[in-house]
């Protein structure tokens, strides 16, 4: 799992390849997912973090949930 300093799972969402919105567990390499749309690569972020314990979302630096 990726983890940040305090154990808890942060999934980034961030611009990809061919202009794809990436959502990536920290930690992999490999993303979980690629969106059309940036707001499409957040709602399937934060629908991730809403499941499991401890999550967070970043997206530019900044933590969204």
């Amino acid at each position: 799992m990726g983890f940040d300093q305090k154990g808890s799972t942060v999934f980034k969402v961030s611009l990809g390849e061919n202009n794809k919105w990436n959502v990536n567990e920290t930690g992999f390499d490999k993303a979980l997912a690629s969106f059309d749309t940036e707001t499409d690569a957040h709602s399937y972020a934060q629908g991730l973090a809403r499941i499991k314990q401890n999550a967070t979302v970043e997206s530019g630096g900044k933590v969204l949930s």
